[in-house]
């Protein structure tokens, strides 16, 4: 396992890379039917590449800079909740319970997709 500064030093180089691939992907992808698909893409690609690389047991050092670092600036559940908020608070009801439900079941299968993919490695 990485040392306390090489860690932090790692997670850092993951953390600006996910912040901008983030940015990326959740700038060029508009609004789908009232559903924020920017937010709902990183949290389903996180979920999945996350599930895949805990999966199949990858080193500490790549667990700091890839799963903490990079996937967790990519993913943003704060993000999902403001998103989801505001949706309730335009009173947009139908809207709302669908990206709750879009984001957990999709999400989910992105962890049993990882875990599978995992097992074939």
């Amino acid at each position: 396992m990485p040392a306390g500064l090489e860690a932090m030093l790692l997670v850092g180089l993951g953390g600006t890379i996910g912040a901008c691939l983030r940015y990326i992907v959740s700038g060029t992808l508009p609004m789908l039917k009232g559903i924020p698909t920017g937010t709902l893409l990183v949290n389903v690609i996180g979920s999945t590449i996350l599930a895949t690389l805990t999966f199949i047991s990858e080193p500490f050092g790549s667990i700091h800079l890839i799963n903490i670092g990079m996937l967790g600036s990519f993913t943003t559940f704060s993000t999902f909740a403001y998103e989801t908020f505001r949706l309730l608070e335009e009173g947009q009801k139908i809207l709302f319970a669908s990206n709750i439900a879009l984001n957990l079941l999709l999400c989910l299968s992105g962890v049993f997709i990882g875990q599978q993919i995992a097992s074939l490695i």
